[in-house]
């Protein structure tokens, strides 16, 4: 079977898991899952979440600065959860 495209993949990882994940939690998963890895990969997930995040997809559960652990002292780093809206586009365009 042929693997799904990063964003469906963001997707799915955030209906199972219904309270959120932060950021860096889903940009951990995705590096492992496509077996990439670098600056550039961590800011294409980040740009990836800001485009799904502004297409009422997710919402966005809290935030916080990042103490330099994961993308930089000084970023913000967001926990997202899945909205209802991208639950219903999830199952529109055959990604359940």
């Amino acid at each position: 079977m042929k693997k799904l495209h990063m964003k469906g993949y963001i997707l799915h990882l955030l209906k199972e898991c219904q309270d959120g994940l932060w950021d860096y939690e889903i940009a951990q998963k995705v590096l492992a899952e496509y077996q990439h890895s670098g600056a550039y990969w961590h800011g294409e997930i980040r740009a990836s979440l800001t485009d799904l995040f502004s297409g009422a997809l997710l919402e966005e559960v809290e935030d916080r600065l990042d103490d330099g652990e994961y993308f930089g002292a000084g970023k913000v780093l967001v926990k997202f959860k899945l909205s209802p809206f991208g639950h219903k586009r999830m199952i529109e365009t055959g990604l359940l």
